[in-house]
């Protein structure tokens, strides 16, 4: 559905399309494959179309929803432990899936078994991230859940898979990249695959493919990388990285009052942009214009500070660059519009 709301997002498809090439090219010369993760554009079709002409193939995300709304030649990877009620869902439009616990994996068996087909699954080991994941020391339940995933005749055992920087601020490191090529090795019984997956890094483990400080273990054959992709950022300290480009997504609101105001017995001038709350994450856009400051938000509105830019006025587009949290919830709202570059 269109918006008419006056808040547009300028879409740089080209430098969405070069930042995949680039990371694809790091990642082949740390010899592993290229997950694109697409969660944060909510099954936006141009930019999917960006993904699938791109040399990678393997598209991931964490929402059922979002595969659904479009077909796809890529492998479709689902990032998120499903519940036992979206197993029907999980085989119908992913082709392989994360899982943690028993009562989800035997509901995927069920519905594998019932639309005739058969499922990957990388059981998701928590190493010290402490959001999903069975942890890595509990072997007994790691174990238990593999052998039960490689006597199913619905299900394969595809491999194992980390997250970093999801919720404890976990960052890779030799260590805990060590513990999943020790666990690699110590399932191998298992595996239904002729070579199974080690997915251990995301957008926050970018650095070990731009530097050679930390030495990647050969096990490990596969990055997830999405706010690499659609913002050239390294999550782990919210910086860009050399070689990416960051004029991907610029959002433009329109000015819809300017006054100068009291504030502290002092005159401010301040002005109101016709976004909130509702529509993104403000506290994760950044002015593009460097004199202006944002002050803050309420539902439906945010409040700028323009007194070092006075020359604004109501009826002008104010620019401002996109954090990952702004991104994902603008995108998953229907108030903007969108323009887009090749």
């Amino acid at each position: 559905m269109a918006s008419f709301n006056q808040v547009y997002v300028d879409i740089n498809l080209t430098a969405i399309k070069e930042n995949i090439n680039y990371t694809y090219e790091l990642c082949k010369k740390k010899s592993i494959d290229l997950a694109v993760v697409a969660k944060s554009i909510c099954a936006d079709s141009r930019i999917l179309e960006v993904i699938e002409k791109s040399p990678a193939g393997v598209i991931a995300d964490s929402r059922l929803d979002n595969f659904a709304a479009f077909d796809t030649k890529m492998t479709r990877f689902l990032i998120r432990p499903s519940s036992y009620m979206e197993a029907e869902m999980v085989v119908k439009y992913s082709d392989i899936s994360m899982q943690t616990s028993l009562e989800s994996v035997i509901a995927i068996e069920k519905a594998a078994y019932k639309l005739g087909k058969t499922h990957d699954i990388l059981i998701m080991i928590d190493l010290g991230d402490l959001r999903d994941g069975i942890y890595y020391a509990d072997s007994k339940t790691i174990f238990e859940l593999a052998d039960y995933i490689h006597n199913s005749k619905s299900l394969l055992l595809a491999g194992i898979s980390a997250n970093y920087n999801c919720f404890s601020h976990l960052l890779p490191n030799s260590d805990n990249m060590n513990i999943m090529a020790g666990l690699f090795y110590k399932l191998s019984p298992y595996y239904d695959v002729s070579s199974p997956i080690v997915s251990c890094g995301n957008s926050s483990a970018v650095t070990l493919l731009t530097k050679n400080d930390i030495a990647i273990p050969k096990e490990i054959n596969q990055f997830r990388m999405g706010e690499t992709i659609v913002l050239g950022r390294d999550p782990s300290d919210n910086t860009f990285i050399s070689g990416y480009r960051y004029d991907t997504f610029v959002l433009k609101a329109i000015l819809i009052e300017v006054y100068d105001k009291p504030l502290d017995g002092k005159i401010m001038r301040r002005g109101v942009l016709s976004i909130g709350r509702q529509d993104l994450m403000i506290e994760h856009i950044i002015p593009i214009d460097e004199r202006i400051r944002v002050l803050g938000a309420c539902s439906d509105e945010c409040v700028i500070d323009l007194s070092d830019a006075p020359e604004y006025k109501t009826g002008d587009f104010v620019k401002f660059q996109l954090e990952y949290d702004a991104l994902m919830t603008l995108f998953a709202g229907n108030f903007f519009q969108k323009k887009y570059m090749e």
